[in-house]
């Protein structure tokens, strides 16, 4: 699916994936390099009268006019390949991007038929407060103890002011494909599982507030220690949010026949504030905390100037939490960010309409990618730290 007209904003531009294909179809027109069925292939000149009989040797696709471009193989032509891609789905079917452009170009292209559903049933649910822009196919690793891989389907959408000052709920049913295609013919379709985002929409150009939360406490041991995020995202109208549709994972194939988008709810707004703030009462400045507690701490003054420190607190008797305000000004990519809170931050002008990745609910991480502010945005971060050995 390509992306729509958009004058603020090209949502494709954050997508490596996505400008490896233009890219490559820029260098050369690869598609046409696929395997098809020609009709100009047919030897045989046809009597006069018998052009019926041609086109009727065309239609039951003999392998004999089956033909494509250097690197393009049978398998490759565009009614096999979605079923040699369900087949490979996973590990096996990224190899294959790595191949050469041709294959990189036409197995994407596939994808995007194969997900067209989910992203037509998308727009028919959402249409009306969130405007489909584009739709991709992205691919990560997982960091498990044995390498694994994701297959997402992301739908980058623009928020409308139907809305407005109110928390949306996106979700959708789905099922994992089965060993055996025919041992569930005669029962009805099912969805044993469900998958939501929630997201609090505000005016056009509203400075937002959320919360970060870093726990760097001794007894975790080694972690990735990535920072938690706020799991329902402020967003402005006129922003775009990206929805991760997970295809593929550690339990297997989605089926997807299987999902289904669930209509929209909308519920008032609530206040969001970091759980830790249920926990701690008191809160004092750095001398005051310092003198009753064995951790060295320091104000986390560290992503200057991008973000601009205002305040920092602190509260806890065992575990110490500093709470700072951040004030985004100064735009540009934040330097410290990814390797203090792994995460990759990015402050864009005022004006700026922002890419904002959804989270599921539930999860306290789930794809690791870019978080775009705007100036004026507000940040407040939670850092834990210590914690007694035993």
């Amino acid at each position: 699916m390509g992306a729509a007209a958009s004058s603020a904003i090209d949502v494709r531009v954050t997508d490596r994936k996505s400008l490896i294909k233009e890219l490559c179809l820029r260098r050369k027109n690869y598609e046409a390099m696929q395997h098809a069925y020609r009709l100009e292939l047919i030897t045989e000149k046809p009597a006069a009268g018998s052009f019926a009989a041609a086109l009727e040797k065309a239609s039951v696709k003999d392998p004999g006019i089956c033909s494509g471009g250097e690197n393009s193989v049978v398998f490759m032509e565009a009614s096999m390949l979605p079923i040699v891609s369900a087949f490979l789905f996973g590990g096996a079917l990224i190899r294959c991007f790595e191949v050469c452009p041709l294959w990189f170009v036409v197995y994407y292209k596939t994808l995007d038929q194969i997900f067209a559903k989910i992203d037509q049933g998308f727009a028919t649910y959402y249409g009306h407060s969130l405007q489909l822009e584009y739709a991709r196919t992205d691919w990560s690793p997982v960091h498990v103890a044995e390498a694994g891989i994701r297959i997402d389907r992301i739908l980058i959408a623009r928020v409308e002011k139907l809305h407005v000052n109110k928390c949306q709920k996106v979700s959708y049913g789905y099922a994992y494909k089965t060993g055996s295609p025919g041992c569930n013919m005669n029962q009805e379709p099912q969805e044993p599982y469900e998958c939501s985002f929630k997201f609090d929409t505000y005016m056009k150009g509203k400075s937002r507030s959320f919360w970060i939360h870093k726990d760097i406490c001794r007894f975790h041991g080694d972690e990735t220690r990535v920072a938690a995020t706020q799991n329902v995202t402020p967003v402005c109208v006129n922003d775009r949010i990206e929805i991760a549709i997970n295809l593929f994972n550690a339990m297997g194939l989605v089926d997807v026949n299987q999902v289904k988008w669930h209509p929209l709810e909308v519920v008032p707004l609530q206040r969001r504030e970091c759980p830790i703030e249920q926990e701690l009462f008191d809160w004092y400045d750095l001398d005051s905390f310092q003198s009753q507690s064995v951790e060295r701490l320091q104000i986390p003054d560290f992503f200057s100037p991008q973000l601009v420190h205002c305040s920092t607190e602190y509260a806890g008797i065992d575990v110490a939490v500093s709470r700072t305000r951040l004030k985004a000004e100064t735009q540009g990519v934040v330097p410290q960010a990814d390797r203090i809170l792994g995460s990759r931050f990015e402050v864009l002008p005022r004006s700026s309409p922002i890419i904002l990745p959804l989270k599921r609910v539930g999860l306290q991480h789930d794809r690791f990618t870019k978080i775009q502010l705007r100036q004026g945005d507000a940040i407040h971060l939670y850092i834990s730290q210590g914690g007694k050995m035993t």
